[in-house]
């Protein structure tokens, strides 16, 4: 059996730096993973009565799904969140236009069929790490194929969006990720060589994909573009922000209450606005 990891597991990130994936099961609550999975088939049925183009739905839903109270609650999953924290360090953030994957028996878009190939290739940082949550199980023909350990040869050279390996340089057999279930993650990093495995002769894969990144790390060019939503800031950060600002001028709180924008309170200190002041009429 290809092995999972449990969340609260020490191995995952040395088995992460080793092989360049690692699969985690357990993250999700079941009860969450089941509505959210209802979510996202209720709105493929939707659309693919009009649309026949399955990227096309998958990017159609996106724009709606990320701008809703759900996608909040979905990049704020304590778990996913801790986790992430655990890889990148407490300046976490997510960036903008997480991919959906609807995978079909009748698609043909080689969009949602991939090759081999690395996510570096597309613009993605080194410093970034990929997230797929799965919607739905895999199976042995729609799943990922990961390729071990290609992380650690640095960017493999491409030609027209496909591996161009020199003659003396071949590819270890890739291994199919078919056990993925509903609620597992894959984190694999961006010069992994993967690949999606196919498609099903009878089911459909749903999941999404995140990009997580420190807010510290250097962004490429797509990167900044496409902006990003922090999730947590480190204690340093903390104590600029009550500073109010990288200047650090000195004094500048003296004699009065270092305090933040009761806004960002959530981002940089959730205790500090719990209290709720109750006026009472005279």
């Amino acid at each position: 059996m290809i092995k999972k990891f449990e969340y609260k597991s020490p191995e995952i990130e040395n088995f992460y730096v080793e092989n360049g994936y690692v699969t985690i099961k357990n993250i999700f609550d079941q009860n969450y993973i089941k509505n959210l999975s209802k979510y996202f088939y209720k709105e493929v049925k939707i659309r693919e009565k009009k649309i026949s183009d399955y990227h096309d739905i998958c990017n159609q839903i996106m724009d709606k799904f990320e701008s809703s109270n759900q996608y909040e609650q979905l990049i704020f999953q304590e778990k996913l969140k801790k986790l992430m924290i655990r890889f990148l360090g407490y300046d976490l953030c997510v960036l903008n236009y997480t991919a959906l994957w609807v995978n079909t028996p009748t698609n043909k878009n080689p969009v949602l069929k991939k090759n081999e190939h690395v996510d570096a290739w597309t613009g993605t940082g080194i410093n970034t790490v990929f997230v797929k949550v799965f919607l739905s199980d895999c199976d042995k023909f729609n799943g990922i194929t990961v390729f071990p350990g290609t992380h650690l040869h640095g960017l493999y050279p491409v030609r027209n969006r496909t591996l161009n390996l020199p003659e003396n340089v071949k590819l270890d057999k890739g291994i199919n990720l078919y056990n993925c279930k509903k609620g597992d993650v894959l984190i694999w990093h961006p010069l992994l060589v993967h690949s999606t495995t196919g498609h099903s002769d009878k089911n459909t894969r749903i999941s999404l994909t995140l990009r997580y990144s420190s807010t510290e790390n250097e962004f490429t060019s797509q990167e900044r573009a496409l902006g990003y939503k922090t999730l947590s800031v480190s204690v340093g950060n903390k104590i600029k922000r009550f500073i109010g600002n990288d200047g650090l001028q000195p004094f500048r709180v003296y004699g009065g209450k270092a305090a933040i924008d009761k806004r960002l309170s959530k981002l940089y200190n959730q205790d500090y606005f719990k209290k709720v002041v109750t006026y009472k009429n005279k």
